[in-house]
């Protein structure tokens, strides 16, 4: 199966450089630390967006199952690299904006289609 995750967010005020200098020295290693079935495919700024309450940070990860979501919050709780990197990432986000959005999208082609 393949899906992607969806999770966006607003920055601490001026932490947009910080950001930007964070991944450009940590995303390679970022992607490597992922659980298995996970692939990190990028964290992106909303340089335009219809949905005004998604927060300007976005970042898309692709499972390769729902289980892997588990994985994805187990790892994020342990002391390895992944959870320390994962911390330093979002200790720059927001957690008090109410500018937030999350998705899970399924292929379509893997997708159950029910009532045609």
């Amino acid at each position: 199966m393949n899906f992607i995750l969806h999770n966006g967010g607003d920055l601490k005020q001026g932490k947009a450089r910080e950001l930007q200098a964070w991944l450009d020295a940590n995303e390679k290693e970022y992607a490597n630390a992922m659980p298995e079935g996970i692939k990190y495919i990028g964290t992106y700024f909303a340089m335009y967006a219809s949905d005004k309450t998604g927060g300007a940070v976005h970042q898309l990860l692709q499972l390769d199952s729902y289980g892997a979501q588990d994985r994805l919050a187990a790892a994020g709780r342990e002391d390895g690299l992944f959870g320390k990197l994962q911390d330093e990432l979002f200790s720059m986000f927001d957690d008090q904006s109410q500018n937030w959005t999350g998705a899970l999208y399924k292929s379509v082609t893997d997708a159950t289609i029910f009532g045609e």
